[in-house]
């Protein structure tokens, strides 16, 4: 039981330390972080993924007001960003302690774009982008460190590739505006810790993780002023510096070869739930 106890003491001591210097949540689910096929097993499985977060892209914005155009540097916040995932996962034990896994399937996105002045003052609010299904696809690789018979120690990195759907947006305060958004996000994620098995047929995993995103914002609209029409078009890069996060989770045998899990992984002011099954081969 005193094992037991430290090993919950130092998860959440992770989470602590991740959640009180993070900014950016990441999106994918991760699982426990270590090897658990087995050499030369495959396993197939579907996850499903609800999170939110903050973003901000920097690049060109152009502004066209009749035949003047005016080219500036633009930064947008793309704010309470809501995705759903839902990917199906196939697994493959190249020896005993390490694993490698690919996704394929489909995300939304929807959220607010605001265009931010040099000065930092918000202009233009941008509302309505709800990007429906596009693609989503991902790879990624899980190790084991070390292990006994109710403590591992490992680490995973994954890269997951995101293609909402294109979307309509508003501008507030201009019922004449009429406009589109579309948004890509690519993300690395890199996590180390422990999995501890509390019950046969129970786990208990989590950690910190490093995040870092990139991804492509591009927005174009117009509106008519006194007679004049107005356009802009605008493009940025979503560059994320390296963010620190903590999750924590739990994994079901249902039996020797069937699992499920659910996790959650938690920022400073971001938040999302995983969940998912798979069966071993």
């Amino acid at each position: 039981m005193e094992k037991k106890m430290k090993i919950a003491l130092i998860i959440a001591a992770f989470m602590i330390v991740a959640v009180s210097n993070s900014a950016v949540l990441a999106l994918a689910p991760m699982g426990p972080p270590r090897a658990q096929l087995g050499q030369d097993r495959w396993d197939l499985g579907i996850e499903y993924t609800r999170s939110t977060m903050d973003l901000e892209a920097v690049g060109t914005v152009q502004d066209i007001q009749g035949p003047i155009t005016i080219s500036r540097e633009g930064e947008h916040e793309i704010g309470d960003l809501e995705s759903n995932i839902i990917t199906a996962r196939v697994g493959y034990g190249i020896n005993e302690n390490w694993d490698a896994f690919v996704r394929l399937g489909i995300a939304d996105a929807d959220g607010d774009i605001d265009r931010i002045f040099p000065d930092g003052a918000a202009s233009d609010e941008y509302k309505g982008f709800d990007g429906g299904f596009g693609l989503a696809w991902g790879i990624g690789t899980k190790a084991t460190f070390w292990e006994d018979e109710e403590l591992s120690w490992g680490g995973l990195l994954q890269i997951t590739w995101l293609e909402p759907d294109d979307s309509s947006i508003t501008l507030a305060g201009d019922p004449v505006f009429s406009g589109d958004a579309e948004l890509d996000i690519w993300e690395v994620q890199i996590a180390a810790g422990p999995t501890w098995r509390a019950f046969d047929n129970l786990c208990i995993y989590g950690g910190p993780f490093l995040h870092f995103v990139n991804g492509d914002l591009d927005l174009s609209g117009s509106t008519v002023d006194m007679g004049t029409p107005i356009s802009v078009d605008a493009s940025g890069d979503i560059e994320e510096e390296s963010q620190f996060g903590g999750y924590v989770g739990a994994q079901f045998d249902l039996d020797q070869d069937t699992f499920c899990f659910i996790e959650g992984q938690f920022t400073g002011d971001a938040w999302g739930i995983g969940l998912g099954a798979s069966r071993r081969f």
